[in-house]
C-alpha cells in the first residue's frame, strides 16, 4: 500500500474544503481528496448567493434575528453571531482571490430571498456557487503546497488512541493509498441523494456522515432535511432548481387554476422561510389532486428575467417553457442537510484531530431550518475557522488503523434494488410531512436493508456510497422518531393538533 504524508488532509472539494485547504497551505503540506474532478461539488450548483449584512439599511443584528427566526428556536445563538460577524471579511477574501459578483451603481448588487428582512444576498446572476467554486479552484491549482487527488474515494478514516490520524483512500476503485495527516477535515457535503427527488448532484451521497459514524463522532439534527420549495416538475429535468431569488424578485406561487395561495399560510407570502413554503405547496397539491403548483414570473419584465436568471431561463427554454409567458410547474425536492457532524466554532468534531466544515456539519447555525443563502456563508466562515485552529495544532502525525464502516459495502448484485427501495422509503415516509407509523415503517425497512447487505462485498465506490446513504437514512429516521415536537423542517402530522397551515403548525410549537 502506498503511503503519503501531509500536515492537512481535506476530504471534499466544495467551498468549505477549498477554503480550509487554502487557509492551511501557508502552514504546511495539504492533500485534497475528491471523488470526482476538483470543481465537481454541491457548491457549483448553488444558484442563489451568499448572505452578508453589508447593505446600508442592514445590520449584523438583523441578519442574526432573521437566522434565529428561520431556525425555529433551535439555532445556537453564539454560532449564529460568529457566522454573521465574519461574513464581510470572508466575502472580501473571496473577492480578493478572484470571485466576481454582480454590481450596481452603489457597489455590490444585493438581492433578497425568503426569510430575509433586508436585501443582503451577494450573487453572480443565478450561478453564484459556480462562480465561487471557479475562483477557489483557480486559487487552489496555483498553490504549490496543495496536492489534489481527484477521482479518489475516502474508504475509511484511520484512528490511533482515540485520535484521527488520516484516511484510507481508493484511487479509481483499485489503488489503495494511506494518507497520514496531523489534521483531517471532512468537507463532503450533503446526503440528499438518499431521497427519490433531490436538487443535489449524484455525488451527494453522505460520505462524511458514514465516515464520522464509523469513528464514533457525534452526529446531531439529521432529521432536519430542507426541501427546496421550487424545483422543476418535468420528466426530463426533475429536481432542477428554480432559485429562491426568483421569489425575491417578485415571482408568485399559484395553484394550477391561477389562485395565489401563500398569503393563506404566512403574511410573508412567497418570502416566508423554506419550511413554511414547502409545506404550503405540499398542502395545495393534496387539495388540488395534482403533483405541482405554478411559479409565475410572467409579470416581471422579460429583460430583467433574462439578466437576473440567464441559466434558469436558458434551461427552461430548452424544455419549451418561456418564463416570460409561461408559468413554471414546481414541486419541493430534497435540497439541504441542516444537521450533521457536530462541531464547535473552530470546526472541531468530538474526535481529536478530526475537523468538519460545510453541509456535512451541525454547527448550530441552522437550527431546525436553514435561512436561504446562509449555506455558502457557513461553509466559508467555518472552513476558515477550522483551518486557523488546525494550523495552530502541534500534534505529530502517525499512522493508525482503519475504522470499520457502520454499514458494509453493498454488493454489486443488489445495489440498484437497495437504492430504489431506500429512496422510495425515505420519500414516502420521511419527507416534508411525516407520520409516526411511516417513520416506524422506514426504520424497519432500513434495518431490513442492512440485514440484506449482510457482511457486505469487496470494495467498490458505488457500493460504499450506497452504504453511506443507508447510514444517513438511519440517522435521519432515528432523529425523526426521537423528535417529539413539530419544529422547523420536522413535521409529524400525528404530533399535536391537526395541522391547518404551516403558520398554525409553528404557533403550536412555541
Amino acid at each position: 500500500m502506498e503511503t503519503l504524508e501531509c500536515d492537512f488532509l481535506v476530504i471534499g472539494s466544495g467551498i468549505a474544503g477549498l477554503t480550509f485547504a487554502l487557509r492551511c497551505a501557508p502552514h504546511g503540506r495539504v492533500i485534497i481528496v475528491t471523488k470526482s474532478e476538483l470543481s465537481d461539488s454541491n457548491t457549483s450548483y448553488a444558484q442563489g448567493g451568499m448572505a452578508a449584512a453589508v447593505g446600508e439599511d442592514d445590520s449584523l443584528l438583523l441578519h442574526v434575528e432573521d437566522t434565529l427566526i428561520a431556525g425555529a428556536g433551535l439555532c445556537d445563538p453564539t454560532a449564529v453571531q460568529f457566522l454573521v460577524r465574519h461574513a464581510e471579511d470572508r466575502l472580501e477574501w473571496l473577492i480578493h482571490i478572484g470571485a466576481q459578483f454582480d454590481l450596481d451603481e452603489g457597489g455590490l448588487s444585493l438581492g433578497r430571498e425568503g426569510g430575509h428582512s433586508r436585501n443582503r444576498i451577494v450573487r453572480r446572476a443565478d450561478q453564484t456557487g459556480w462562480e465561487i467554486e471557479r475562483a477557489l479552484t483557480s486559487a487552489t491549482m496555483n498553490e504549490k503546497r496543495i496536492q489534489v487527488l481527484d477521482y479518489a474515494f475516502c474508504e475509511a478514516l484511520e484512528m490511533a488512541d482515540g485520535r484521527c490520524t488520516g484516511a484510507i483512500v481508493r484511487k479509481k476503485d483499485w489503488d489503495t493509498i494511506r494518507i497520514v495527516s496531523r489534521s483531517t477535515c471532512l468537507a463532503t457535503g450533503s446526503c440528499c441523494q438518499v431521497y427519490r427527488f433531490t436538487t443535489n448532484p449524484p455525488i451527494a451521497t453522505g460520505d462524511g456522515i458514514g465516515l464520522a459514524a464509523a469513528v464514533g463522532a457525534k452526529i446531531e439534527n439529521m432529521e432536519f432535511i430542507q426541501f427546496h420549495p421550487t424545483t422543476l416538475y418535468h420528466r426530463s429535468r426533475r429536481g432542477f432548481l428554480i432559485s429562491e431569488a426568483a421569489r425575491g424578485e417578485g415571482a408568485i406561487l399559484r395553484t394550477v387554476h391561477g389562485r395565489r395561495f401563500m398569503l393563506d399560510y404566512d403574511p410573508r407570502a412567497e418570502l416566508a422561510p423554506r419550511d413554511i413554503v414547502a409545506r404550503a405547496i405540499h398542502a395545495e397539491t393534496l387539495k388540488e389532486g395534482v403533483p405541482y403548483v405554478h411559479l409565475d414570473m410572467t409579470h416581471i419584465p422579460a429583460k430583467k428575467i433574462k439578466a437576473e436568471f440567464p441559466f434558469i431561463s436558458e434551461t427552461l427554454a430548452g424544455l419549451g417553457i418561456d418564463v416570460a409567458r409561461d408559468p413554471i410547474p414546481v414541486v419541493p425536492a430534497a435540497h439541504y442537510q441542516c444537521g450533521g457532524v457536530k462541531t464547535d466554532l473552530n470546526g472541531q468534531t468530538s474526535i481529536e484531530g478530526l475537523y468538519a466544515a460545510g453541509e456535512v456539519t451541525c454547527t448550530g447555525v441552522h437550527g431546525a431550518n436553514r435561512l436561504a443563502s446562509n449555506s455558502l456563508l457557513e461553509a466559508v466562515v467555518f472552513g476558515w475557522s477550522a483551518a486557523v485552529h488546525a494550523a495552530s495544532s502541534r500534534a505529530a502525525s502517525a499512522p493508525g488503523e482503519a475504522a470499520t464502516p457502520s454499514v458494509p459495502v453493498v454488493g454489486r448484485g443488489i445495489v440498484d434494488g437497495v437504492l430504489r427501495r431506500l429512496r422510495r422509503t425515505m420519500w414516502e415516509g420521511v419527507a416534508i410531512v411525516r407520520r409516526s407509523r411511516g417513520l416506524k415503517h422506514a426504520h424497519d425497512a432500513i434495518e431490513g436493508i442492512i440485514d440484506e447487505v449482510g457482511e457486505g462485498s469487496e470494495f467498490y465506490v458505488g457500493g460504499a456510497e450506497a452504504a453511506n446513504l443507508i447510514e444517513c437514512a438511519r440517522q435521519i429516521v432515528k432523529g425523526a422518531l426521537a423528535r417529539k415536537i413539530n419544529v422547523g423542517l420536522h413535521y409529524n402530522a400525528d404530533l399535536g393538533p391537526p395541522w391547518g397551515s404551516p403558520v398554525q403548525g409553528r404557533g403550536a410549537q412555541a
